[in-house]
């Protein structure tokens, strides 16, 4: 077997035709990496005169050394011992010419589907066996993290089969409750164009700094959807809504219950007055924060998707901190599954869980969200590193370590001070 570098499209149609195709395993992807100031290397394996195997590789110069990253992992016949390890040996030989310290990869290989409370509840142990198979290699398994913090890339994901006849019945009770309601309040949900970038960038910008996380400067943004948009690779969604009409929608809650409050004066329909007057405060107090709003139209959700082959992502998406009772996000993330849908996609992949349950976690109200949509729950086998320069990884990892922190201190107080 030998390793070549490929061009675009030789690389791109073994990727497509693949047993399992990645929007991270693709030149479009490169791209957004070279923009970022990143090298790349788009690689096929081939032997007797076909191809085995392919892997897209992220370099990183750090000092006089790089790091390379296999996002979700190099494409193969995995379970096929000798292809995996010449695929695995080529990488490191590969790596270590190239001045690297380590080869990571984060394959996209189901090892669990879980249920709701992350039950096992369907275990692939071929897959299972591949931990001790890689290992075996040379590669260091990073465990079974559960944590977003603790990976490149999420260890678990919902994803929807959206070639479900009836998809609206498949999700759990709490949404098809709020998407019957066939959107009261008039919210705008559209795909838009690059020309909207800034609307994106805006909810993005209020979630990091709500939730002091960290977040890329908007060029990156920008780069992401550009680079993968011209290659059809990306959607942009948006989903605002109109102040003057919301007004109008409330006032018009409001007479009504409070109409029917007066024709019910004095009849022993206790039950459904004392409901009238909790609805009567609560139209009422959602009313009041919408007039504190200042804007005439206020974006509620935005969303960058990718896609390729079969599968639609769900990447970078936030939602404003105002008018939450709205329920922007559900009305956009069913509008991103229908069009999926529509369009003959088989999946749509919400790109990312932790694995486990914290009510107290900040990430507890994503997989919330996320799991009221009645997908499969995946756990993926997790990270490897194969590391080629003991010696100086262990010193230029523990200062990269540090850099990433002091990296997001920075941008922590960088969003304080834009707020």
């Amino acid at each position: 077997m030998k390793i070549i570098n490929a061009d675009d499209k030789t690389f791109d149609e073994y990727v497509a035709s693949s047993y399992k195709p990645h929007f991270m395993q693709t030149s479009a992807w490169a791209d957004v990496n070279n923009l970022r100031g990143s090298k790349t290397h788009k690689l096929l394996f081939t032997e007797d005169n076909s191809i085995a195997g392919s892997a897209m590789l992220i370099e990183k110069k750090v000092l006089s050394y790089s790091t390379f990253y296999c996002p979700r992992g190099f494409i193969c016949n995995y379970h096929d011992p000798k292809i995996l390890s010449d695929i695995v040996n080529l990488l490191k030989d590969y790596v270590k010419k190239h001045h690297g310290l380590y080869l990571k990869m984060d394959p996209d290989i189901i090892i669990h589907k879980l249920d709701q409370d992350t039950n096992i509840i369907e275990s692939f142990d071929d897959n299972l066996k591949l931990i001790d198979n890689l290992t075996s290699l040379g590669g260091k398994h990073r465990g079974f993290t559960k944590k977003f913090t603790e990976t490149s890339c999420p260890r678990y994901t919902f994803r929807v089969d959206v070639t479900k006849d009836d998809l609206l019945n498949s999700f759990h009770q709490t949404t098809r409750n709020l998407l019957k309601r066939n959107n009261p309040y008039g919210l705008k949900v559209y795909r838009s164009d690059a020309s909207e970038l800034d609307k994106f960038y805006k909810p993005m910008k209020e979630t990091a700094i709500r939730k002091r996380m960290f977040l890329e400067d908007k060029k990156f943004f920008d780069d992401f959807y550009n680079a993968l948009h011209n290659k059809n690779m990306a959607d942009l969604y948006i989903v605002t809504v109109n102040l003057n009409n919301l007004r109008k929608h409330y006032d018009e809650m409001i007479d009504k219950a409070s109409n029917e409050l007066k024709e019910l004066e004095g009849s022993k329909k206790k039950g459904r007055i004392n409901d009238l007057n909790d609805q009567l405060k609560k139209f009422n107090k959602e009313l009041n924060l919408i007039n504190e709003i200042k804007e005439e139209e206020l974006v509620l959700s935005s969303m960058i998707t990718a896609k390729f082959k079969d599968i639609v992502w769900t990447v970078h998406g936030a939602n404003s901190s105002d008018l939450p009772f709205l329920n922007a996000n559900y009305e956009m993330y069913y509008q991103i599954l229908k069009d999926a849908k529509s369009e003959g996609y088989k999946w749509v992949d919400f790109y990312g869980s932790e694995g486990e349950i914290d009510k107290k976690s900040d990430a507890y109200g994503i997989y919330q969200f996320k799991v009221r949509f009645g997908g499969d729950f995946d756990e993926f086998i997790g990270e490897f590193d194969f590391i080629v320069r003991p010696f100086a990884y262990k010193i230029i990892n523990y200062l990269l370590v540090k850099r990433r922190r002091f990296k997001y201190k920075m941008q922590l107080k960088k969003n304080e001070k834009k707020n």
